[in-house]
């Protein structure tokens, strides 16, 4: 059988027809209360108001009629739905049509039969009481709209017949708007069933898909990885899982109905998720840390999204989305965030760091507030690399920043942010803020200089230590980070130069000094190659004969602005930049050339630096330059310093029996200083162990002088070495070394460092000394600085 809702425009499945017309019926069930009371309250106004103009035994039988309709209409409606009249869905359709029939055509008729013999009052008030039924039935029938058709056709055309019995003009145009009337009211019932059904089988459809989503949801809840979550509209959990409780650590009786926002910590991403759930704003990827992790583990980190829900009264839920673990890869991003900004090797905040907070400190800095920077500067730390290998250098530098970190702390001088760091090698920095800055800086300048100071124990070896510190203050001294580091730079260059283990204030002459400084090693660079260099030589005498039997070489700079310079002035200089690599390759080469020019065969001694033996080149430089002069190997003398035993003493010692190899004599300059010990006597064969001018010139004043110069010319006579002293310049002082049995001096006495043509004006020379690249010049090496080179003679 073909279902009355066949005809209907949206496109039912035939499965479905009798679900839909069971709809329908069950909207108009809704509707039918209202229905019938304004349909009784009609006929009451028509019988009431019709009482003196239609005989009362006809209003009487149109009274029982309604009546009777409605009460039918009634018990249809509350039958189905109490679900007493359990019919097919067709049955049900044909009964709410024949009771619109019954309805209809008892108003109709009536209207018909007494709309011309009514008054202008009466007919007012049918014509009033037929539109108010008409109206109400193509509102309240409209989801049976061929019942709605059958009740507003009748009462329209009962109408429209009384109306054609009078005849008039007005009572024919009154016809023709009734007739339209009612029929765009049968048409907007019919488009109004059609709009209810679409709109019911959409919500089949979405009813559905909500259904088969909720399905997936619910495998993936029990099966994957996250974790879904529903909220009320009140922001408190709703449907929670038993996987999601698993993960709380919870059960689910204390997680359901509780504020989702309070299983996490206080921040601002919480304020956020709190934010978007009231609201109900969509909710992406907020990462928030747990309040409560299961004990024995870590902070946990959830990330956090959703999007609100429309909620019914069926459906609470307003508010849905997913949480996914995030705890490893916060993790991962703490560890990168750690090694970006903290050192692996003392843990220390590292440079990038200190000079973001450096200059976050500066920024917020009030005008009143104090700021000071130093830094620190470990001394002598290449020694330890050398000696004892990086290995140790690397547990020096953790016991460094261990000890300076206690120190800080210990002293109460860090102030208000006090930070400590690690800026690469072996300097650190450290700033102090708060009240009395400068006082403050000053008093833990000291503490940490004495207590970097005392021995440290590594691997076994007691190593002793010590620091250099230079202090800036802000805004003192600059209010910019980098104008800041680079005055405290230059006030630990004073520091070190000022002997190291101890600390240096910034005061404004320092960077003119540092400026010199640079202005010097620029023009430095370009000294060889411009010719401004000058070898001066100094006799060397015999004892017993007072003959002269060599010379030592001694190098002068003639500077063509600031005239000669003395050694002390620029070979420091040169050993830090590496500069005198290239110097000494020009020495060696002009001083063999020199000697050979010489009508005797006396000696030239050339000094040489612990720059220069650690240079791969040394040797060759030499070979080339004897067999370029054709000097004799037995008249050169090459002269070092206890230094060069002391840093990479394997490689240098190789490099010394080399020359031994090549017949070169090798001789221990400035005995009795420095790092002197015994044992470097043992460890090279030296020819010659050269008495340091201070131990001479107090001889005769001071009985420890004459003690220890008598004591060295004995050892070195019994070990069947040479002994000269420096720095004779009394007939006594010379007298004293010849009864002691030292063997050769060097002096004013005998004369002073001159231009090699005051000591040969006679010997015609030719000699042409090609200057190495001037680009060899400008490749520092990395030094370590010697006491002999910057210690030369000035006359």
């Amino acid at each position: 059988m073909v279902s009355k809702f066949a005809a209907l425009r949206p496109a039912v499945a035939p499965e479905l027809r009798d679900w839909v017309d069971n709809r329908l019926i069950s909207a108009h069930i809704r509707m039918v209360k209202p229905l019938v009371l304004g349909t009784l309250l009609n006929a009451a106004m028509i019988v009431i108001g019709l009482w003196s103009q239609v005989p009362p035994s006809y209003l009487a039988l149109f009274g029982s009629y309604v009546v009777g309709a409605s009460v039918h209409r009634l018990w249809l409606a509350q039958g189905i739905a109490r679900g007493r009249r359990q019919k097919r869905t067709e049955k049900m359709l044909d009964a709410f049509q024949l009771n619109s029939w019954w309805l209809g055509l008892t108003f109709g008729v009536s209207f018909a039969w007494w709309f011309p013999h009514l008054g202008p009052i009466g007919q007012v008030l049918v014509a009033v009481c037929a539109m108010t039924q008409i109206a109400a039935a193509a509102y309240m029938v409209r989801t049976l709209p061929r019942s709605a058709a059958i009740y507003i056709g009748t009462q329209a055309l009962g109408v429209t017949l009384g109306l054609a019995q009078i005849g008039s003009l007005q009572a024919l145009a009154t016809m023709a708007v009734l007739l339209a009337a009612s029929g765009l009211l049968i048409r907007m019932a019919y488009t109004a069933c059609d709009l209810f059904v679409t709109r019911i089988l959409s919500d089949r459809e979405l009813g559905a898909a909500v259904r088969t989503v909720k399905l997936l949801l619910n495998e993936y809840e029990e099966s994957g990885s996250d974790w879904l979550f529903e909220l009320d509209r009140d922001g408190c959990l709703h449907g929670v899982s038993t996987r999601f409780a698993s993960a709380l650590g919870e059960p689910v009786t204390r997680l359901e109905g509780r504020r989702f926002e309070t299983l996490f910590v206080p921040n601002p991403s919480r304020d956020a998720l709190v934010s978007a759930i009231g609201e109900r704003r969509p909710l992406r990827a907020e990462t928030l840390a747990l309040t409560a992790p299961p004990e024995g583990e870590a902070t946990r980190w959830w990330s956090v999204s959703g999007r609100p829900c429309y909620f019914s009264a069926e459906d609470r839920v307003a508010f849905r989305g997913v949480i996914s673990d995030v705890t490893s890869q916060r993790l991962a991003e703490s560890r990168v965030h750690h090694m970006a900004h903290f050192d692996s090797l003392t843990g220390l905040p590292n440079r990038a760091l200190f000079n973001q907070t450096l200059a976050e400190l500066l920024d917020e800095r009030e005008d009143s507030a104090q700021l000071a920077l130093l830094l620190v500067d470990a001394d002598h730390f290449k020694t330890v690399n050398d000696m004892f290998g990086h290995p140790a250098g690397d547990a020096f530098l953790r016991a460094m920043a261990e000890r300076m970190t206690a120190a800080l702390r210990d002293s109460g001088l860090g102030g208000d942010q006090p930070l400590i760091a690690r800026l690469g090698g072996d300097e650190f920095g450290i700033v102090i803020a708060g009240e009395d800055t400068c006082d403050k800086a000053v008093r833990f300048a000291a503490v940490l200089v004495e207590a970097m100071s005392e021995a440290y124990s590594i691997d076994g070896h007691e190593i002793n230590g010590g620091v250099s510190i230079g202090i800036a203050l802000a805004p003192y001294h600059a209010a910019l980070k980098q104008q800041l580091l680079s005055n405290a730079d230059i006030a630990l260059y004073a520091a070190k130069n000022g002997g190291r283990g101890n600390w240096e204030m910034f005061e404004p002459g320092m960077d003119a000094a540092l400026h010199e400084r640079h202005t010097l090693s620029r023009d430095l660079r370009h000294a060889v190659g411009n010719g401004e260099l000058r070898l001066f030589l100094q006799p060397l005498v015999d004892v017993e004969t007072e003959a002269m039997t060599g010379y030592e070489a001694l190098l002068r700079w003639e500077h063509p602005e600031r005239g000669l310079i003395a050694p002390d002035n620029f070979i420091p200089l040169a050993e830090e930049t590496g500069l005198i690599v290239p110097i000494g390759e020009w020495v060696i080469r002009t001083a063999f050339a020199e000697a050979a020019s010489w009508d005797s065969d006396q000696t030239i001694a050339i000094n040489l630096s612990p720059v220069q033996l650690g240079s791969p080149n040394l040797l060759p430089v030499i070979v080339n330059a004897l067999a370029a002069s054709g000097l004799d190997p037995a008249r050169i003398e090459f002269e070092i310093t206890e230094g060069v035993l002391l840093h990479n003493s394997d490689a240098n010692i190789e490099i010394l029996n080399r020359l031994h190899e090549l017949g070169l004599k090798v001789a221990l300059d400035d005995f009795g200083t420095g790092y002197a010990s015994l044992n470097y006597l043992l460890t090279f064969p030296f020819d010659k162990i050269k008495i340091d001018r201070r131990f001479v010139s107090e001889m005769g004043t001071r009985e420890e002088s004459d003690a220890i110069v008598g004591a060295v010319i004995e050892l070195a006579n019994k070990l069947g070495m040479c002994t000269l002293a420096e720095g004779v310049e009394e007939p006594e002082q010379l007298a004293r070394l010849k009864a002691q049995g030292c063997q050769m001096v060097q002096g004013w006495l005998f004369g002073k460092a001159l231009p090699s043509a005051e000591y040969h004006p006679n010997v015609l020379r030719a000699i042409e000394v090609v200057a190495p690249p001037t680009a060899s010049l400008g490749r520092p090496q990395k030094s370590a600085k010697s006491q002999s080179y910057s210690r030369r003679k000035a006359g």
